[in-house]
């Protein structure tokens, strides 16, 4: 399939990307690494009049420190192949670098980048498809019509979201700095997203992602994802889990956790009930059975992934034992 026609703009500056993007409005999208973006393009899911790439701006590709240590800063444009090479991510944030080895093939990880990932696009069976495909069809809701085909139901859409990054950054109480024309702003991760399938990211339309900020953990904490997948490699997630917990290091009480599901709806979700029923207990077998019954009934998947809703949801608790057990195993 041959891509739309369409227009390549190259700021040299950030100011200058969000003046396009706001000149453009509803005609232009943001291009950096381009992995999810263009194959949706050939398929005609999106079709922008302009493209604003963001290559040819200096200075958006980096991880480092704040200014107080405290935290790393990391560049909207950084890919995800450095962010697994880079040993200060190695060193003080290794969740990251395990994930990025989950997130497609290396192809893809040469050159999807780490903002690119966490604005993934929701993605849907019935519309992640050919225009030829969904032509055959009445449109969707998160293609302009008024029926999600996944649930055969009117007024909201399902589509679910699928990036890796994204829920180990949350449960890493990630925030991202956000500017536009008239400044800039910091938000928590989650956020950015809106829990809706056909409209996944609270970003107006000249607002762009350009720095993510991630506090350095405290001693006696650690961070795991689990993610369910029909093959160890490529693919997207159907479930996943990504926990962040600390302990006490006299009792080995967990004095803070935070348990982010992801794939089984249109944005990752923290689990603030399950997390509630481990904090401040020693964290055995069967709490952990009490937050993965939780989580199980949190998650709500629908038929719009390769396999079944019930198969999915049933993995939840599955991934949560092996996330916490992973995590913990790096304290002990």
């Amino acid at each position: 399939m041959q891509l739309p026609k369409f227009q390549l703009l190259q700021p040299s500056s950030l100011a200058e990307a969000i003046d396009l993007l706001s000149q453009h409005k509803g005609e232009a999208q943001l291009l950096a690494g381009g992995t999810d973006l263009l194959p949706a393009m050939k398929l005609r899911v999106r079709t922008p009049v302009y493209l604003v790439s963001l290559k040819g701006i200096p200075r958006l590709d980096y991880i480092e420190y704040g200014q107080d240590k405290g935290w790393i800063k990391i560049g909207p444009l950084t890919t995800l192949k450095a962010l697994q090479s880079s040993p200060l991510i190695q060193e003080k944030l290794p969740v990251l670098a395990r994930t990025v080895g989950l997130v497609g093939a290396r192809q893809i990880q040469n050159m999807a980048t780490i903002g690119g990932n966490i604005c993934l696009d929701t993605r849907c069976w019935y519309y992640n498809q050919s225009h030829f495909w969904r032509s055959c069809r009445l449109p969707c809701y998160k293609a302009g019509g008024e029926l999600c085909h996944a649930i055969q139901a009117v007024g909201h859409c399902h589509a679910v979201y699928s990036g890796d990054l994204a829920p180990c950054l949350i449960a890493l109480a990630a925030q991202v700095k956000i500017k536009d024309r008239q400044g800039e702003k910091i938000i928590p991760l989650e956020e950015l997203y809106t829990g809706k399938g056909n409209c996944p990211l609270n970003l107006a339309a000249d607002e762009i992602i350009a720095e993510i900020l991630i506090p350095l953990p405290s001693n006696y904490t650690a961070s795991a994802y689990q993610k369910l997948r029909d093959r160890e490699a490529i693919d997207f997630p159907l479930a996943g889990v990504a926990v962040c917990v600390s302990l006490d290091q006299k009792d080995g009480i967990c004095t803070n956790i935070r348990i982010v599901l992801n794939a089984v709806g249109s944005a990752p979700r923290r689990a603030t009930k399950a997390e509630e029923l481990l904090t401040g207990k020693v964290i055995d077998e069967a709490v952990i059975e009490e937050a993965g019954k939780e989580c199980f009934r949190q998650a709500h998947p629908v038929p719009n992934t390769p396999n079944s809703p019930a198969y999915r949801k049933k993995a939840v608790p599955v991934l949560l034992r092996r996330a916490i057990q992973g995590a913990l195993s790096q304290i002990h």
